[in-house]
């Protein structure tokens, strides 16, 4: 009966060695930057005063997911800071979130700018180049159903970092359907060589480039897919176009490692919509960092 009971104690006392010891070395690998940081990136469109549609989010409710998400312990960063802990040993806040807004809309300026500045919060807006600052849709002559900032408009905010301002692609924020381009995103066409495709890409890119030089004081660093449609191909000839960070559609949470700028391309993003409380935000997110945080 003692050699039993002993046998036991001697069982439990390995099994909580063994515990031990994995503990050890999850809290190494993390010290040691092997899991490195994680990072959620959220996505938003436009913003009214009052909101019935799930995708347009109120003034009310994104005050609500902000502040939650502030008291909650989230610090929102910025590209360049992703970029500097990747590529430089720079550091991350325990809880970091990166804020996006596609598409350039003035209320990314009127109604979110304000909200973000007075929670020391930032936000990154990927712009439509060919629409910033203009009335109409360039390639259908129709008035845009919500209208679009300027740089200029948008400098301000820039300079204060409350607003940074990057690609959504010059003029390839289109469907097959529109009948313009014949283009899906930044796809290849069908029957279109690799050589006409890349510089299609490029030029797209430069033309962007070109219209935002000067006007926004931030570097131009990132770019977010239109409608989410990108593949290896159209990848790599953004990152020769000069996108360090690239961002997709795909509901994920993002893994950053230092020294890998892999880890900055085609990254996950949550949508957050009007029917999405700040509590539930939070909730979303918490689930992610309930691990210890890494060591920076």
């Amino acid at each position: 009966m003692q050699r039993k009971k002993f046998r036991w104690k001697a069982a439990a006392l390995i099994a909580l060695i063994l515990l031990l010891l994995l503990e050890i070395g999850d809290l190494y690998y993390l010290s040691h930057g092997g899991a490195g940081q994680l990072l959620p990136i959220l996505m938003y469109h436009h913003f009214e005063e009052t909101s019935d549609s799930g995708t347009v989010v109120s003034a009310d409710r994104f005050r609500e997911q902000m502040t939650s998400l502030h008291d909650a312990g989230y610090e929102a960063v910025t590209i360049p800071q992703v970029i500097d802990y990747v590529k430089n040993g720079g550091s991350l806040p325990a809880k970091p979130v990166l804020i996006t807004m596609d598409d350039g809309y003035t209320s990314n300026l009127t109604v979110a700018a304000p909200v973000l500045e007075e929670l020391d919060m930032c936000a990154t807006v990927f712009v439509i180049g060919i629409n910033e600052g203009e009335e109409l849709y360039v390639h259908s002559g129709e008035p845009f159903w919500q209208a679009r900032f300027a740089y200029e408009e948008a400098a301000d905010w820039v300079e204060k970092g409350v607003i940074d301002v990057q690609s959504h692609t010059f003029d390839m924020h289109q469907l097959a359907s529109y009948g313009y381009s014949g283009r899906e995103g930044v796809l290849r066409m069908e029957g279109e060589s690799s050589e006409a495709f890349r510089q299609a890409l490029l030029t797209d890119s430069r033309l962007f480039r070109e219209r935002r030089e000067g006007a926004v004081s931030s570097p131009l660093l990132a770019l977010a897919y239109p409608f989410g449609y990108y593949d290896e191909e159209a990848d790599q000839l953004m990152e020769e176009a000069g996108y360090a960070v690239t961002i997709t559609i795909d509901e994920r949470i993002n893994q950053l490692k230092r020294n890998d700028g892999g880890c900055l391309r085609m990254m996950g993003r949550f949508n957050v919509t009007d029917t999405v409380s700040g509590e539930g935000l939070v909730a979303r997110l918490d689930q992610y960092f309930r691990r210890p945080a890494p060591v920076q």
